[in-house]
C-alpha cells in the first residue's frame, strides 16, 4: 500500500479462550498507513477483496489529527481508539474494529502516550479476553524511552491476553541494550 516502505500486512487468526463465542477466530491487520487520507479508497477495496477476514485494522503513521481522523470513515469499521500527534507532523496510531464487534477502549492508559517516543492507540476486546495495543515510535527517538513504556505497558496488563503491533522503527543492528 505504501510505495515508501517495504512493510507487508500482518494478518494474524487468534483463537478465543471463549468457547461460546459466535466467531472463535478474529484476524489483526497491522499496516504502516503513511497518511491515510490519501490511501482510505485503497484499504477499503482490499478490505472488500482480499482482506474481507480482517476482523481488526491498526493503522501507524495515520498522519491526522484527532478531529480529522474521527471524520475518516472505512466502510464496515469504526474508530475505536487512536493516538494523534498535536505539536508535530506525521505519526500516530489508531485502531479500526469491524462492525458489530463488542470492544472497549482501555482509558487509563491514556498518560502513557508520548509523541514521536510511544504513541500508542489501545483496545480491549472482551469476547475474545484480549487487548490490542498499536504503537508508533519515530526512528530518531530514544529507544530506551520507548523500551521504558512498552514494558510498564506490558506489566499492567498481565492479566490479559496481548498483541502487540505496530512500527517500532528498531535498528536491531545499532541499538544498546
Amino acid at each position: 500500500m505504501d510505495s515508501r516502505t517495504d512493510d507487508k500486512s500482518i494478518v494474524l487468526p487468534v483463537v478465543s479462550s471463549d468457547k461460546e463465542h459466535k466467531n472463535p477466530k478474529l484476524v489483526v491487520l497491522h499496516q504502516n498507513i503513511c497518511s491515510l487520507g490519501r490511501k482510505t479508497t485503497e484499504l477499503e477495496v482490499l478490505l472488500c477483496s482480499e482482506l474481507q477476514h480482517v476482523d481488526v485494522i491498526c493503522l501507524t503513521e495515520h498522519w491526522h489529527s484527532y478531529q480529522k481522523l474521527n471524520c475518516t470513515n472505512i466502510v464496515d469499521f469504526k474508530l475505536v481508539s487512536a493516538f494523534c500527534r498535536s505539536s508535530s507532523e506525521h505519526g500516530g496510531s489508531g485502531i479500526y474494529v469491524k462492525d458489530g464487534l463488542e470492544t472497549r477502549e482501555i482509558s487509563y492508559f491514556t498518560g502513557i502516550s508520548e509523541e514521536k517516543i510511544f504513541e500508542m492507540s489501545l483496545i480491549e476486546l472482551p469476547g475474545y479476553k484480549l487487548c490490542i495495543v498499536c504503537v508508533y515510535r519515530s526512528p530518531d527517538r530514544q529507544f530506551d524511552k520507548f523500551l521504558n513504556k512498552l514494558v510498564i505497558q506490558k506489566l499492567l496488563m498481565k492479566n490479559k491476553i496481548l498483541i502487540l503491533c505496530g512500527d517500532w522503527n528498531i535498528d536491531f543492528l545499532h541499538v544498546k541494550f
